[in-house]
């Protein structure tokens, strides 16, 4: 589907995070690339790649390189527990791993390199960072990732709607995770109608302030945008009063969040003022 956006129309706007605004076609030329690394790397159909970043155009990138490939992509938030991300890296046998280098206080690198042992499955890792270090055979930089692919030869694979297309965990109702299997028709089925329902267009914006790495992040917010040939802003981490002034800065017509987020917003909104008036339409979930 995103292939074919892009190629429609290579020029339109897709994604906007901080002062960059990337066309489909740049993002595409993106997605290709890596896809080809990994194909290099001898990533195949039917690999798990988990993707453990917050909102950001690497976290995109890497779905779709995944989906081009029919490797399963396994989001998991970057704030999970080291015992949580550990069972999910067991669990799916994950190939790949796409990690922040750094985030806060925490050194994500040093975290996976302490697990690496007890991971017998996992190859490689790919950091998302500005840190220009030097890394083993087993870890590479995604800039790194990218830049070789552009001057390999990539090997299209057939992906069918009924292949899994993602991994997701819940605990739902018990103390354990459990992994729910997604194939591309769920994504691309829900995506549609839910574009369809919103009555979304090319000229509509998305301001993303879910979790790219959970359900409502994909399903209810990357796929209907891809879908109606729309575009994207995406906040890093959600931070009411920042959603606010990109709001007043992007004028995005579409919002989605949870019943906690847009308390926060109206109390930013009562304190600090500010014009959401380009918003149109959005969905709210996860609570009655």
């Amino acid at each position: 589907l995103f292939q074919a956006r892009a190629a429609e129309h290579p020029d339109a706007e897709f994604l906007r995070f901080g002062d960059s605004i990337r066309s489909y076609g740049d993002v595409e030329a993106d997605v290709r690339a890596l896809a080809a690394a990994w194909q290099d790397l001898g990533v195949e159909a039917g690999d798990r790649i988990v993707i453990s970043l917050p909102n950001c155009p690497e976290a995109i990138v890497a779905i779709l390189a995944a989906a081009r490939l029919g490797a399963p992509v396994v989001p998991v938030s970057h704030q999970s527990s080291a015992r949580d991300l550990r069972f999910v890296l067991r669990n799916t046998e994950a190939t790949i791993a796409v990690i922040p280098e750094r985030l806060g206080d925490t050194d994500y690198l040093q975290l996976y390199e302490k697990l690496l042992p007890e991971l017998p499955a996992l190859q490689y890792l790919a950091t998302v960072g500005e840190e220009d270090l030097w890394y083993d055979d087993r870890i590479f930089q995604f800039e790194d990732l990218v830049s070789a692919g552009r001057g390999l030869e990539y090997e299209p694979v057939e992906v069918a709607a009924p292949d899994d297309a993602a991994i997701l965990y819940t605990a739902g109702t018990s103390h354990t995770q459990k992994g729910v299997i997604l194939s591309h028709g769920n994504l691309l089925f829900t995506g549609r109608a839910t574009a369809e329902a919103l009555g979304l267009g090319p000229d509509d914006l998305t301001l993303c302030i879910v979790p790219l790495s959970n359900i409502f992040g994909i399903g209810a917010t990357l796929v209907p945008a891809i879908a109606s040939g729309g575009s994207l802003v995406l906040q890093q981490e959600f931070d009411a009063a920042a959603a606010l002034a990109l709001i007043e800065r992007h004028r995005p017509s579409v919002l989605h969040g949870v019943p906690t987020m847009f308390v926060l917003l109206r109390r930013a909104l009562d304190e600090h003022g500010g014009d959401t008036s380009s918003l149109r339409t959005g969905i709210v979930a996860g609570a009655p």
